[in-house]
């Protein structure tokens, strides 16, 4: 009895350092990263729901509803900060990995190894932290793949709630939901037509039917049409949720400006996740294997691979869709190695060690260095130190100084984002192009180069000039602030007084 409690009180005391790590890694210092334009994007949503009422969903947009109501919460709760918008990402990647210890597969092993791996990732750390749709919608992949992978063990009413859970959750997240349940397609008939049949039976699926299962997916389906149509308020939502996709596939099959050669993953993987490779490598090997989990999740990562290598649309975050799955073939595989007798397992050991040791090093570089490495291929298209220093600077003198928020800000370059979220506390936002309309007396003026001439020709007094770069791969910009309400710019020496002559 004693050592049956003893066992139990280390398996909690595990549990809760485990779950202590994954809080810490996925929550400290979250403001280390510039501010990505998406996030700001995202923010931005949420600023219209409180004007609107609700989230008016939008085909052309590719993203639910989901993350917008749920990013509307967390600012009820803790307020309109970068902060914020990461704290719910991060929330679903601690989720990710603590799912696996709620035992939903029969492999204790397995799961602990997926906790580890997951726990270390560097693209569950990184995009674990990063205010985007991508980690909640892998959350909920996770969780369908456990209802799958569970049904294919023990076809019951949990694997019925975890399919109709995780699919949801997709669903209402983003549309590319469909190229995960198309490779899962093709992976569960990798098992044989007999097998598929059995397993799926009408049958089967009844005698694990449940009226607490009716309960649920009633609820689903009524959350999933509230949450379409911004709560009855905007019933063709429902409609635009099928329109959705015909603009998807465009923008997939056109780049948009994002277009990628096929081996952009292998390469993303090789700098930032080498031991994802590793997993790769293996499921070419589980393709063939008579361990039924191994083999289908062999087939869906690699076919999820070969689909999004296909695409040219690639943004490096949809990553975070392909390497979970390689993980768990990874864990798999490690239970079977580390059964064997063999020496060979210690090479595989060390291998897989030194993989992992470089992926820590990603880790570091791209999410808790100061500066981080912003050649990481994580950190893609992203705003730079220059306007997080900017930012910084503007939101410490208008908490100094709050009647500056009255006055005018003209954001007047092509390309806006995140000032239109960065800047919300400030009364009049103009939005008009600096080579075209240049807004008189302005505060900040925010420019591309080619509206520069323009600005300084209008200026009536003082203006600080400084050369900015907003964002990665971008031309430079340029910023005036007024001297008057800005007496210092101690974040930059790149700095000159343009307009005219103090008196």
């Amino acid at each position: 009895m004693k050592s049956v409690k003893g066992t139990h009180y280390s398996l909690t005391v595990a549990w809760m350092v485990l779950l202590c790590g994954a809080i810490f890694t996925r929550f400290y210092d979250l403001t280390n990263k510039p501010l990505h334009f998406d996030e700001s994007i995202n923010g931005w949503f949420v600023l219209q729901m409180q004007t609107v009422g609700f989230y008016k969903y939008d085909p052309n947009n590719y993203h639910g509803p989901l993350y917008f109501y749920m990013l509307q919460f967390f600012e009820l709760l803790w307020g309109q900060s970068v902060e914020t918008l990461r704290a719910l990402p991060a929330v679903f990647s601690v989720l990710s990995v603590m799912i696996f210890s709620f035992g939903f597969l029969s492999s204790k092993s397995v799961q602990r190894w997926m906790m580890l791996l997951l726990l270390l990732s560097p693209a569950f750390l990184f995009f674990g932290r990063s205010g985007i749709h991508e980690m909640p919608f892998v959350f909920f992949q996770i969780v369908f793949a456990l209802g799958v992978l569970r049904w294919l063990e023990k076809s019951d009413a949990k694997a019925w709630a975890l399919g109709l859970v995780g699919l949801w959750g997709m669903v209402t997240l983003k549309e590319t939901f469909t190229i995960t349940l198309f490779c899962w397609a093709l992976a569960l008939a990798t098992l044989g037509l007999s097998e598929v049949r059995r397993l799926f039976s009408w049958k089967n699926l009844k005698e694990a039917w449940s009226p607490r299962l009716t309960v649920l997916l009633s609820l689903l389906g009524l959350f999933f049409v509230q949450l379409f149509t911004g709560f009855f308020k905007n019933g063709s939502g429902l409609l635009d949720f099928v329109k959705a996709f015909l603009p998807w596939l465009k923008t997939g099959v056109e780049g948009k400006g994002h277009e990628k050669p096929f081996g952009y993953w292998l390469q993303v993987l090789g700098e930032a996740e080498p031991l994802v490779l590793l997993g790769v490598g293996i499921a070419f090997i589980g393709i063939f294997s008579r361990h039924k989990s191994l083999r289908v999740m062999s087939v869906f990562s690699l076919s999820q691979l070969l689909i999004y290598s296909l695409i040219p649309y690639k943004t490096v975050w949809c990553i975070l869709s392909l390497i979970w799955g390689f993980y768990f073939v990874l864990a798999v595989f490690f239970v079977e190695v580390l059964a064997e007798k063999g020496r060979w397992k210690y090479l595989f050991g060390g291998v897989a060690m030194v993989l992992m040791g470089f992926g820590v090093q990603s880790a570091y570089n791209s999410v808790y260095r100061h500066p981080l490495q912003m050649e990481h291929p994580y950190i893609y298209v992203n705003s730079t130190y220059e306007m997080k220093s900017l930012y910084d600077f503007l939101r410490v003198e208008t908490r100094l100084h709050p009647e500056l928020l009255g006055q005018t800000v003209q954001i007047g370059m092509k390309e806006q984002w995140p000032w239109p979220w960065v800047l919300r506390t400030f009364k009049d936002l103009r939005y008009d192009l600096c080579g075209k309309r240049v807004i008189e007396n302005a505060l900040i003026y925010l420019c591309d180069f080619s509206g520069t001439s323009e600005v300084e020709l209008s200026l009536v007094e003082p203006y600080w000039k400084i050369p900015l770069s907003f964002r990665q791969s971008r031309e430079m910009s340029y910023v005036y602030l007024k001297k008057a309400a800005f007496p210092q710019i101690p974040f930059t020496k790149q700095v000159e007084i343009v307009g005219s002559k103090e008196e």
